[in-house]
């Protein structure tokens, strides 16, 4: 044996032999590692929409005065990938993936990039990726300013009724937000449905913003001290009643009141409480408001009837300003005379046991006696429509007798003088005054006896 050779103490170095061969096993013991494990746990990817985010340290622009808005929906991402092993997205839910951007962070262009993250397992995500990367922001200076509520209504009544008022609770609407909106802002306004309403109504409105232009300003950028209004809308009743006239005064002389007061329009829709239009039977123009005194023609006038109508009743027609015309018909005084005979005139209340005769009759310009075939006249004034056409038929001349003998205290002096009494129609008057002389005779047996013959012969020619 060579004493010069080195004897290897066993296992010498023994790891380095077939080293590379070693390496080469354990680098395909990682792959077949890796590639089993992705056999069993693969990546998988998961999609959520519509993602919000969060702002973060918006006071930084608020502090100042400014105001903000998000522009084109960026604080909403529409889709958000996350791609993570089978094993980690089987238990993610779409509320663990988390969205912010932080104002801190806001460039010069006003955009604030998102940043994501899980609340499970956020370590274990291979990624996160949003569709949009950032939030734009328009900040501008704050304005508030203060508008008057205006209410309107839509929609019709049942019929039979009438809007009397709408009231707000609240008439004022203080709006904060970027100037360029609240700027924009033209009126503010709570619309009450009232269709088919027949009694009054108090409901909530949503308050509602316009421009000049009347079109709707979107408010997601606005604060508002009141979003909507309690309003009262009272509603009454509507009813119809004719409108009368009283005239005062008299016509000018030798003209009469025809009596034809026309009244244009001659009944009013009025609106009211039930209890007062129950009532109400017609709406009256007093006396001192229609005054013909001296008029020579037909006499015209304008009155207000809104100064007429009772307290908490008012017109139901919002169109009429409450004027009407009114014209007394005035007519000249026409004169007739109407013939009459001593015989047409029937003799009343003639005492028992006497006969009564008319000896003369005088109208003031003649006399005529009772056995005279002649006539008298009674002079008459009137209307032309009320003379022309009376008869001495309707005159129905009398001369009460029993009055007569009254006058004279019972003594049957012979002859009686009275004035002769007619019946004339409203507004017809007798201008001279006609007397008749009444002889009056004790009726004698012979005269009764023969009366009664008279009376008995009658009743057997009768039968």
């Amino acid at each position: 044996m060579d004493k010069n050779k080195k004897r290897r103490r066993p296992g010498h170095l023994g790891i380095f032999n077939n080293f590379g061969m070693k390496i080469a096993a354990l680098a395909i013991s990682v792959v077949i590692w890796v590639v089993v494990n992705n056999i069993n746990d693969p990546t998988y990817y998961m999609t959520i929409n519509n993602v919000p985010v969060k702002l973060l340290h918006t006071s930084l622009i608020t502090d100042q005065g400014d105001v903000y808005s998000v522009l084109d929906g960026t604080d909403v991402i529409p889709t958000v990938t996350v791609s993570a092993r089978r094993s980690i997205i089987d238990v993610l839910d779409d509320d663990n993936i988390k969205a912010t951007a932080d104002v801190e962070d806001i460039t010069s262009l006003n955009t604030v990039e998102i940043k994501l993250y899980s609340t499970k397992f956020n370590s274990e995500i291979i990624a996160i990726e949003p569709s949009i990367e950032n939030v734009k922001l328009s900040i501008e200076k704050k304005k508030t300013s203060t508008f008057t509520l205006r209410t309107q209504t839509t929609g019709e009544l049942a019929d039979g009724y009438e809007l009397d008022s709408v009231t707000p609770e609240q008439n004022q609407v203080r709006v904060s937000g970027p100037e360029s909106v609240v700027s924009s802002i033209a009126q503010a306004t709570a619309t009450v449905n009232i269709s088919g309403a027949s009694s009054s109504i108090s409901t909530y409105s949503d308050v509602v913003l316009t421009d000049a232009d009347g079109k709707v300003v979107n408010t997601s950028s606005l604060t508002m001290n009141i979003t909507s209004v309690k309003v009262n809308v009272s509603v009454l009743p509507i009813k119809s009643v004719p409108i009368s006239v009283d005239v005062s005064g008299t016509p000018a002389s030798g003209y009469l009141l025809d009596e034809k007061v026309s009244v244009d329009p001659d009944t009013v829709r009025l609106a009211g409480r039930s209890s007062v239009l129950s009532s109400l039977e017609s709406i009256a123009v007093p006396k001192d408001a229609v005054n013909v005194s001296g008029a020579s023609e037909d006499y015209n006038t304008v009155v207000n009837i809104k100064d007429y109508l009772p307290d908490g009743v008012s017109l139901a027609d919002s169109s009429f300003d409450g004027k009407v015309n009114i014209t007394v018909g005035i007519e000249p005084v026409k004169n007739v005379t109407v013939d009459v005979a001593a015989s047409d005139i029937t003799l009343n209340n003639v005492p028992s046991g006497y006969k009564a005769e008319i000896s003369a009759v005088t109208d003031g310009t003649k006399t005529v006696t009772g056995s005279s075939d002649g006539t008298f006249s009674f002079a008459l004034s009137g209307l032309a429509d009320d003379v022309d056409s009376l008869k001495a038929a309707d005159l129905a001349p009398s001369v009460d007798v029993g009055a007569l003998l009254a006058q004279s205290d019972g003594t049957l002096t012979s002859p009686l003088t009275g004035a002769v009494s007619v019946t004339l129609p409203d507004n017809v008057t007798q201008t001279n005054v006609v007397t008749a002389s009444i002889r009056l005779t004790k009726e004698t047996e012979a005269s009764s006896e023969e009366s009664s013959q008279g009376s008995s012969a009658q009743n057997t020619e009768d039968n």
